[in-house]
């Protein structure tokens, strides 16, 4: 087989889009970590105070922003809205560091659902030195499921919360902008109220200054967190079901069909950071719906990944098929109960999944160091350490609570990396299919040329068969015909039963004989037509002088000119010079009827020739002389030569004197060569 064609130096992309990954992450983290410029430095707020409020203080709470309760925008409440409710705590505050996560930090009890009813305030004390026209920002990272801001006294926002109609998940930040008549120079004081029955109780650090220094963080945030989001969902969508409609059409394609389900289980589970809030029926099928997405991305890489290095057993795949649908369905049957255990144990057990990717990629890069191998090593190691880190971020473990969620960006690379590598081997697949193309082209061209040098012989050899067909039909002709008849006249004229008249009559018939075969093998623009006028030329002035009145109907149906092969037309004309012959010599006869028709269904052509003679008895007429090739017996050979109908009988029915014969050939056209035509 060919070899196929050198590709030319091309970029390589899979690496490519795995340091765009590493970059989006190093962005990511610096919008949140690195140091702000020293004008900002002191616009983020870690130090605060917290201080916990009695159930009674949730209704005081709700009653006291009521009249605001539509508001859930940025830039919802102003300043003289709204006073804090009379409930705030007095004392009892103590100090906390922002991001402050109570699970791991928080006062006892205020462990969401299995704590007490309460409410939670956090205290941020700032300075203002100097009031301008610019308005202020107060950007809160992260507030998962919402909370009522106070400052100075008044409302300034309120961000919904969850409640027994409603779900609510923040993903997005959350920025409020703070007219200058809403500060005053000295201290100011913020104040946030929390729910301590939340499900996510993490508060971020509270970023407070000049919005033109603080929007630029907000911005950047809310597009890595919330529009990068809306854009993932987008793409990997409408990748995935390009994908899958590929492999549904080519089934066998395997990767190509996991890669697909890939992309469309991460945009559902992208849609996690998207739809933020819900009817509260339906977080259960939600939290499924999300699961499910999540296993189905982890399994469909980890099996993809697990075929790339050559492991490709069924019963591994259903294993890891039975895992995916083991969590979304314990949720699904066990109710929120199972929550807890599902979103722990379940995503722990992905973790491992994600473990089993990454020792597939070491495999497939022993078996085989090239750099493709290289990027999905280097995608799946960051997909491990963003799937951990994410996991310990849900958990409330170790890391930063208010930092970005990793396996965000690390599976953009993933799935990245991946899909370079598929848009590779289907360019290579092409590259083999346009090389085979060229090698089956040249290869076809080849047989053409021989096809054509072999059909170029087999012409030579037919016409040279031809030519040798015809020459020994010629000579058979002229050996029957010419060569018997001027034996049998040398024979005669050597014994002395031939006088003058008798030998010039002799041959005069083998020059008939002679032109006879000649108009068959020239039978110029009339075909057959045109042979039998040249018979009748030659034949109807001795007729004439003999006493014989020949007489020549053809149907109107017939052509101008009817092609017949020679030696088809040959044996006709033979037929018919004996039947007039035979009229001539022994019926004496005074009137003959040539007739030639078209017969059709099926197409025939009839040679009819009537006389008003004695008659003959075709079935006790006798035949001449062996091989003279004339007489009845003769005629009936030459029309079984062509496979012709020959019938010898009476013109009339009365047993008179002069009764007549008819002879009638009937010729089938189907049955002649090609050439042979009635159009």
């Amino acid at each position: 087989m060919a070899a196929l064609p050198t590709r030319s130096p091309v970029l390589p992309v899979r690496p490519v889009l795995a340091v765009l990954a590493l970059l989006a992450l190093a962005w990511s983290v610096a919008v949140h970590a690195a140091p702000a410029p020293p004008q900002t430095a002191a616009l983020r707020h870690r130090e605060a105070a917290f201080a916990r409020a009695g159930p009674e203080a949730v209704s005081a709470a709700a009653r006291g922003a009521d009249h605001d309760a539509g508001r859930a925008t940025d830039d919802a409440a102003r300043a003289g809205v709204a006073p804090v409710p009379a409930a705030t705590p007095h004392d009892g505050w103590r100090p906390v560091l922002l991001p402050d996560q109570w699970q791991a930090a928080g006062p006892a009890g205020a462990d969401g659902a299995g704590g007490e009813p309460g409410v939670g305030w956090y205290r941020i004390t700032f300075r203002v030195d100097r009031l301008d026209a610019e308005p202020w920002l107060v950007y809160l990272p992260r507030l998962r499921e919402g909370g009522v801001l106070y400052l100075n006294g008044t409302l300034l926002t309120r961000v919904p919360e969850p409640d027994a109609q409603t779900w609510v998940r923040w993903m997005r930040p959350h920025a409020v902008t703070v007219p200058p008549a809403q500060l005053r120079i000295g201290d100011n004081e913020l104040l946030l109220r929390v729910n301590l029955r939340n499900r996510d109780r993490i508060v971020s650090s509270v970023y407070i200054g000049p919005e033109e220094r603080l929007r630029w963080r907000y911005e950047a945030r809310h597009f890595l967190t919330y529009t990068m989001a809306q854009i993932t969902v987008a793409l990997t969508a409408a990748v995935g079901a390009f994908v899958l409609a590929l492999w549904w059409r080519r089934r066998d394609e395997v990767d190509y069909g996991l890669f697909g389900l890939g992309c469309v289980c991460w945009a559902l589970h992208t849609l996690n950071y998207v739809v933020e809030t819900m009817p509260h029926p339906w977080w259960l099928y939600w939290r499924v719906l999300r699961y499910a997405a999540t296993g189905g991305f982890a399994i469909s890489m980890t099996l993809f990944y697990l075929r790339h290095a050559g492991f490709k057993r069924p019963a591994l795949q259903r294993g890891f098929f039975a895992y995916w649908l083991s969590g979304p369905l314990l949720l699904l049957l066990g109710g929120p109960a199972l929550h807890p255990v599902v979103d722990r144990y379940y995503q722990a057990g992905l973790l491992l999944v994600g473990l089993v990717m990454v020792g597939a990629a070491v495999i497939a890069l022993r078996r085989h160091l090239g750099r493709g191998n290289v990027a999905l090593l280097v995608s799946a190691v960051l997909g491990f350490a963003g799937s951990v880190h994410d996991y310990l971020l849900s958990q409330g473990r170790i890391v930063d609570p208010e930092g970005p969620y990793l396996l965000y960006f690390a599976a953009a690379a993933l799935l990245g990396t991946v899909g370079a590598l598929l848009v590779d081997r289907f360019a290579d697949s092409l590259a083999a299919v346009e090389a085979a193309n060229v090698t089956l082209k040249r290869r076809v061209a080849e047989r053409e040329r021989e096809l054509e040098a072999t059909h170029a012989r087999l012409r030579v050899h037919e016409r040279e068969q031809a030519v040798a067909a015809e020459r020994q039909r010629i000579l058979q002709d002229m050996h029957d015909g010419l060569g018997s008849h001027l034996l049998a006249s040398l024979a005669a004229v050597e014994r002395g039963a031939l006088d003058r008249d008798g030998v010039a009559k002799v041959l005069r018939e083998a020059i008939d004989d002679m032109r006879l075969v000649i108009d068959t093998l020239a039978p110029g623009h009339g075909g057959l037509l045109e042979a039998i006028a040249n018979l009748r030329w030659r034949l109807e002035p001795r007729l004439r002088a003999a006493g014989v009145d020949l007489r020549f109907d053809l149907d109107p149906a017939l052509p101008d000119a009817l092609d017949l092969p020679p030696e088809t037309a040959l044996q006709v004309l033979r037929v018919l010079q004996e039947a007039l012959a035979n009229a001539l010599k022994h019926a004496d006869a005074r009137l003959v009827r040539v007739r030639l028709a078209s017969l059709s269904a099926p197409a025939r052509l009839q040679l009819e020739v009537t006389d008003d003679g004695r008659g003959v008895d075709a079935a006790t007429a006798p035949a001449a002389p062996s091989g003279s090739g004339r007489g009845l017996t003769g005629m009936r050979r030459r029309a079984a030569r062509i496979g012709a109908e020959l019938a010898v009988a009476p013109a009339h029915a009365s047993d008179g004197p002069r009764r007549g014969t008819r002879v009638t050939l009937i010729l089938p056209l189907a049955a002649t060569a090609p050439a042979a035509s009635l159009a």
